[in-house]
C-alpha cells in the first residue's frame, strides 16, 4: 500500500463549484475521497462527481455546518488516516506522503498540519488559542514543531485519535470548531505537530462564494461559537463575562456606525452572541433559520 493510500481526503462543500475542480484534481489518485456537500444551491455536488469520479459525493439534505459536516464525511473513513481539507486549498506533490511520514514519525500525533501558504506567498501559521494561560506572539516554526493549534483547512488526523474524543463538536455550526477539537485532542494526551516540507496552497476565505448576507452569517457564528467555546472550556460563567464586556460596544457600533463597511460583521457578531446568551442553538439557526 502507498503513503497516499493510507489518507483519505475529506472535503466539506458549500457553494464550492468554482473551486472544486482544482482542488480535487491535486489529490493524488490512490487518496480516497469523500465530499460533502451541505446542501449547496449551486451545482457543487455534480461538480465533485465529475472532476473525480471515484469520490464518493454525500449529500446532506441541509446545511449541516462545518464540523458536523465533516463528522458525517470521517463517518464513512477506513483508512489510518484522514485529511481535512478546504474546498479552497490545493496540494502540493508529496504533500499526503509527507504528512504520512510525519505520523509515522510521531506516533503520540493525533494532529498534523502541513505549511499552509497564502496566495501572496507566506505562511498561514493560525493563531494562539482563545484563553491559553502563556501568551505570546506567534512565531511561525522552523522544521516539525509541537504546537498548541494547528489550522483547520487542512488538518490531517489519525483516525484512532478523531474518534477517541468523538470528532467535531456537533453543536458548533462554524468557527472554533478547529480551536475545540485541538483542546480535546491536548487534554486526550495527543501531540499537534506543524510538520515542515510539505505544503498546501490556500486562498483563504474563498471556500464559498462571497455574498453580503453570506458576511452576516459567519460573523453571527464567529460571536456564538466564541461563547460557546468559552463556556465549554472555561465555564458558563466565563462565557457570561466575555458576553457583557463585549456585546454592548458591538451592539453600539453596528446601531450607531452607519455607512462603515464593517457594520454587517458587527452586527452578525452581536446577534451571534445575542443568540448564545438567549440560548439558541447555532445548528437550528445555520445561516438564518
Amino acid at each position: 500500500m502507498t503513503a497516499e493510500a493510507a489518507c483519505t481526503v475529506v472535503i466539506v462543500a458549500y457553494n464550492s463549484a468554482a473551486l472544486l475542480s482544482g482542488c480535487l484534481a491535486a489529490i493524488p489518485a490512490p487518496c480516497p475521497v469523500i465530499v460533502v456537500d451541505n446542501a449547496s444551491p449551486d451545482d457543487s455536488a455534480v461538480v465533485a462527481a465529475t472532476a473525480r469520479p471515484d469520490a464518493q459525493v454525500m449529500r446532506a439534505a441541509k446545511n449541516l455546518g462545518f464540523g458536523p459536516g465533516a463528522n458525517l464525511g470521517f463517518a464513512e473513513v477506513t483508512t489510518e488516516f484522514g485529511l481535512l481539507l478546504n474546498a479552497d486549498a490545493t496540494l502540493e506533490p508529496d504533500t499526503i506522503a509527507g504528512l504520512v511520514a510525519a505520523a509515522r514519525r510521531y506516533p503520540e500525533a493525533g494532529m498534523l498540519a502541513p505549511e499552509v501558504i497564502a496566495e501572496e506567498g507566506h505562511m498561514q501559521f493560525g493563531h494562539d488559542l482563545p484563553f491559553r494561560r502563556l501568551r505570546g506572539p506567534v512565531v511561525e516554526p522552523v522544521g516539525d514543531a509541537c504546537c498548541w493549534y494547528v489550522g483547520g483547512s487542512a488538518m490531517f488526523l489519525r483516525m484512532a485519535a478523531l474518534r477517541k474524543i468523538g470528532g467535531f463538536d456537533p453543536d458548533i455550526f462554524l468557527y472554533f470548531e478547529d480551536d475545540d477539537l485541538c483542546l480535546r485532542m491536548r487534554a486526550a494526551g495527543h501531540a499537534l505537530v506543524h510538520v515542515s516540507g510539505v505544503r498546501v496552497r490556500h486562498l483563504g476565505g474563498a471556500s464559498s462564494a462571497p455574498s453580503a448576507g453570506l458576511s452576516h452569517w459567519k460573523a453571527f457564528h464567529q460571536g456564538w461559537s466564541r461563547l460557546h467555546l468559552e463556556a465549554k472550556h472555561r465555564g458558563r460563567a466565563a462565557a457570561w463575562r466575555l458576553a457583557l464586556a463585549e456585546w454592548p460596544g458591538l451592539a453600539l457600533k453596528a446601531t450607531l456606525r452607519r455607512g462603515d463597511e464593517r457594520q454587517v460583521k458587527w452586527q452578525g457578531r452581536a446577534a451571534g452572541m445575542w443568540a448564545w446568551m438567549t440560548g439558541r442553538r447555532a445548528t437550528r439557526i445555520s445561516l438564518g433559520g
